[in-house]
């Protein structure tokens, strides 16, 4: 069996100051009036087989790294939370991955001591608030790094299959 966070490419934009952006585990763009141009990307968490009868979770990592530049003026703080959606389960209490109807529970978190789900700020879960110091010019680009922890818990009896979630990538700055 295998499992795997999914993704598909595409962006939407909401209203907001300086830009609110949704967008599949995919490349997203906003420019607010001082030039500044923030992006997100991400390489999803890919866990591989999942054994049922092993008697330890199976861990993976991912990224999201957040890109930003500035054209003109002097340097701009960037500060930034980025959320991630509950996937297709709906709830944080517990992410699902599916192939048909078949489940597999896993979650995502924001620090490698897997304590604090990854989310929204609702239901439980945080939110990863960042800051970045954007100098301008053309070349200039400034990117943090946040790594994406996943665990499925031991123990699920699930039939085989090729299971996947699509998590949305929210982006505020």
């Amino acid at each position: 069996m295998s499992g795997f966070i999914g993704h598909t490419p595409g962006w939407s934009h909401r209203p907001g100051a300086c830009g609110a952006l949704l967008a599949v585990l995919a490349l997203l763009a906003c420019t607010d009036a001082q030039a500044l141009d923030c992006t997100v990307s991400t390489t999803g968490v890919a866990f591989g087989v999942y054994d049922p009868v092993l008697t330890t979770p199976t861990d993976s990592t991912g990224n999201l790294t957040v890109r930003c530049t500035h054209q003109g003026g002097g340097a701009v703080r960037a500060n930034y939370t980025a959320a991630l959606s509950s996937g297709g389960s709906g709830s944080y209490a517990q992410r699902q991955m599916r192939a048909g109807t078949a489940v597999l529970n896993y979650n995502l978190f924001d620090g490698a001591t897997l304590t604090r789900v990854w989310g929204n700020g609702t239901g439980g879960s945080g939110l990863v608030t960042g800051s970045l110091l954007v100098n301008p010019g053309n070349f200039e680009i400034h990117e943090a790094l946040h790594p994406i922890y996943g665990r499925i818990p031991a123990g699920q009896a699930v039939a085989i299959g090729s299971y996947t979630d699509t998590i949305l990538v929210t982006l505020t700055f």
